[in-house]
């Protein structure tokens, strides 16, 4: 299946995130975790009844000093700032690593007081053909486990390939090492929204803020407190009656304070917001329910899950019904200095006194290991490796005797789902089969699992019925049937999507892409881009999308402009380089049209396939009439060699029956052409033959526009076992002849 296109995956993020480990210790089967807790009523906070603004944590610690001074020394306070040479603790990288799936070297080099990371490539004699480089703005983490890197492009934050890993030094970050995003993995909303205390988003764009502060700060886990500043600056000094200007944790019901840790200490593989929410929206004292609904993979457990880990300890199932219960709080009270490890032990021995102990262990060998002055935490609360995250340990909130299994507990019987759900809701409530629906959806996007996302597509489309007024869950599975080829019912879903909320960018977006394959009026496809750009013009991916349209209809003036504004505001976007290169060619610009070329491969050198050769077609009246080559439009291309079994692509019949030669193809596969979001143009079978011959139409019948394509082949080998796939790129210039 075609992986979703980098910027549907952006919005998906703002639907559903997946945790960096996708999954941890296996289960056999499926259990039954604790119930819920009580439902108990919170108090009511007129800071969260009533909207309240962000004062930040300079205004807390003008009074609160003691509690701020403390909790300075956490790690959640030192979650995510600017990169300076006064915090350096990270050295460079001489010995560069490299991504063996796509031959990129990477290093960590020193400039100007800075850091960068160096991407390049090594041609012969190890002279570099490619080199790419972007200055480390932001930190994400402590360092106690590790530091991520952030760079900025025009106020844009986009995370970087290595991260530095306090147990092992430089390596690739979460991710990069099965699928290299490179340079272009766009920050989400749900990462800043865990790291940095309420940055001000700007609407509709992932990864770009108005402000942003350094670290988590005290309004995450107290809520918006300009009503409390305001008010307790007008009150007599010394009032101590019940404050409801701003949230006290304390005074929540358990489950509430609960949710306040777990806003940010739940991690499972897809996450699903609630119609209507968004990454920034939960406020402490609120049901987390609410906001989020989160699924786990069937059958797994995420060790870095700490709260998910700790309701299942017996400790917390034993007290969570006492006056003091055994919680998060109990051991990570963030007004006070971090514990040390005598510090740590003292929750567990308010139960598990020196008496009892000795009582208890007095014939047996473990008696040792149960002194008055023994680590509880090291033994029933070990450091374990977390699949997920390379050189991570994590201490696993799973309190128990080791190796003693897992506690016992009422297996039910598999569904055969490939994920569960962690709130009661979201298994036996109204709307639990849609937000089902829609996490099978996400799962199978990010697993790139056809069947699955054909499975899930079904389920949300059942579940949905009559129902308009769910438009995440209609956008979600309009986007699923695009992904799926099936144009007809994304379009149904896509503008069910619109009818319930017309001001989303995306939607207008995704709506005007299913338009296009389905030859609807140009006017109105043109008009779903003009009112999502309206909205927000900084989504510069949605603008060049739109100019590819416009060059489509042969409007090149108009398409360049959107090209240009794109690129101004989003610099490093290569396709939009390359795509209006083609059409400075079709323009006979040839000049400028080089310059363009060469920085589209300058951002991405995989492009400079598609330029080995470049080729030619003309068209008369809807009819491909010629293709010819153009050979290469710049010199030099970092172009990797292709075996000599490897999928190639030629030119063939200049004049008669022109069309593109897929050359070593496997028999009984098939070749499927998508532009470079993942649209699918056309799909051919490739018979008994090793090689395909393409006429250049898409599946309308129509000649394809210029620009870049990807060509992907699939196919068995003589036993029927599925050969890996292969991906090439290549380009197109259109003339159009009279």
């Amino acid at each position: 299946m075609k992986r979703f296109s980098p910027h549907v995956v952006i919005r998906l993020a703002s639907l559903s995130l997946a945790a960096a480990a996708m999954a941890g210790c296996d289960r056999s089967s499926r259990t039954e975790g604790p119930p819920e807790l009580p439902d108990e009523p919170a108090p009511v906070f007129r800071s969260i009844e009533t909207p309240t603004a962000y004062v930040g944590d300079a205004a807390c610690a003008s009074c609160h000093s003691a509690e701020a001074t403390a909790y300075e020394q956490h790690a959640m306070s030192r979650s995510f700032h600017r990169w300076t040479p006064a915090d350096r603790i990270e050295a460079a990288l001489d010995t560069p690593l490299v991504h063996r799936a796509t031959g990129f070297h990477y290093a960590v080099v020193e400039s100007g007081g800075g850091l960068y990371q160096v991407e390049f490539i090594t041609g012969a004699g190890g002279k570099r053909i490619h080199e790419l480089r972007r200055r480390m703005d932001y930190v994400m983490g402590s360092g106690v486990v590790a530091r991520t890197y952030f760079t900025e492009e025009n106020g844009r934050l986009f995370q970087l390939p290595l991260t530095w890993y306090r147990q092992h030094g430089w390596d690739f970050s979460p991710g990069y090492e099965l699928n290299n995003a490179r340079f272009e993995r766009v920050m989400p909303d749900r990462c800043i929204a865990c790291h940095s205390s309420y940055p001000e988003p700007l609407p509709f764009l992932e990864g770009k803020y108005a402000e942003l502060r350094p670290g988590i700060g005290c309004e995450r886990c107290h809520g918006p407190g300009a009503l409390h500043v305001a008010e307790r600056r007008a009150t007599i000094a010394g009032d101590s009656s019940f404050d409801n200007t701003i949230v006290n944790p304390a005074r929540l019901p358990l489950a509430r304070r609960l949710d306040v840790c777990e806003q940010c200490h739940v991690h499972t593989p897809v996450t699903v917001l609630r119609e209507g929410k968004d990454a920034f929206s939960y406020l402490p004292s609120q049901p987390l329910r609410e906001q989020w609904a989160f699924f786990k993979v069937a059958g797994s457990i995420d060790i870095v899950s700490h709260a998910d880990r700790l309701r299942q300890s017996a400790c917390f199932l034993a007290t969570r019904s006492t006056p003091r219960p055994l919680e998060c709080a109990t051991c990570h009270n963030p007004h006070h200095t971090p514990a040390d490890s005598a510090a740590r032990n003292q929750p567990c021995l308010g139960c598990h006194t020196a008496a009892v102990l000795a009582e208890r262990f007095e014939q047996s060998p473990a008696r040792v290991d149960h002194a008055p002055d023994a680590d509880c935490v090291r033994c029933h609360m070990p450091r374990v490796k977390e699949r997920g995250v390379p050189h991570g340990t994590f201490t696993d909130h799973w309190i128990r005797v080791l190796p003693r299994a897992a506690p016992a507990a009422t297996v039910r019987q598999s569904t055969g789902e490939r994920i569960e759900a962690y709130f009661e809701r979201d298994e036996k409530g109204p709307d639990a089969a849609v937000y089902a629906g829609m996490g099978q959806i996400v799962y199978a996007a990010r697993a790139t699992d056809r069947e699955a996302l054909a499975n899930g597509a079904a389920a949300l489309h059942r579940a949905l019925g009559t129902d308009t007024t769910r438009g995440d869950a209609s956008f979600l599975l309009g986007v699923a049937y695009q992904q799926l080829g099936r144009n007809a019912e994304a379009i149904r879903a896509l503008e069910q999507s619109v009818r319930a909320d017309s001001t989303r960018p995306d939607r207008l977006r995704a709506l005007a892409q299913s338009y296009e394959r389905a030859g609807r009026p140009a006017g109105v496809i043109d008009s779903l881009y003009r009112r999502a750009l309206a909205l927000q013009p900084a989504l510069a991916w949605i603008r060049a999308d739109y100019a590819d349209f416009l060059q489509a209809q042969g409007r090149r003036e108009a398409a360049e402009q959107e090209y240009r504004r794109a690129i101004a505001e989003q610099p490093s976007l290569p396709v939009a380089h390359f795509n209006l290169a083609t059409l400075l060619a079709e323009q006979g610009r040839l000049r400028d049209a080089s310059s363009a070329f060469q920085e589209a491969v300058h951002l991405d050198p995989s492009l400079a396939e598609a330029l080995s050769p470049l080729y030619e077609i003309r068209t008369r009246d809807g009819v491909v009439a010629r293709a010819a080559s153009l050979g290469s439009p710049i010199t030099s291309l970092p172009v990797r060699a292709r075996g000599p079994r490897a999928v190639r692509v030629s030119i063939t019949g200049a004049t008669e029956s022109p069309g593109l030669v897929f050359i070593n193809v496997p028999p009984r596969g098939r070749v499927q052409i998508f532009e470079p979001d993942g649209t699918l143009v056309r799909a051919l079978s490739t018979g008994d033959h090793l090689s395909l011959t393409w006429n250049l139409l898409d599946g309308a019948g129509a000649p394809i526009a210029g620009g870049l394509y990807r060509a992907v082949v699939e196919g068995r080998d003589a036993s029927g076992r599925m050969l890996p796939p292969q991906s090439l790129y290549f380009g197109i210039v259109r003339q159009r002849i009279e």
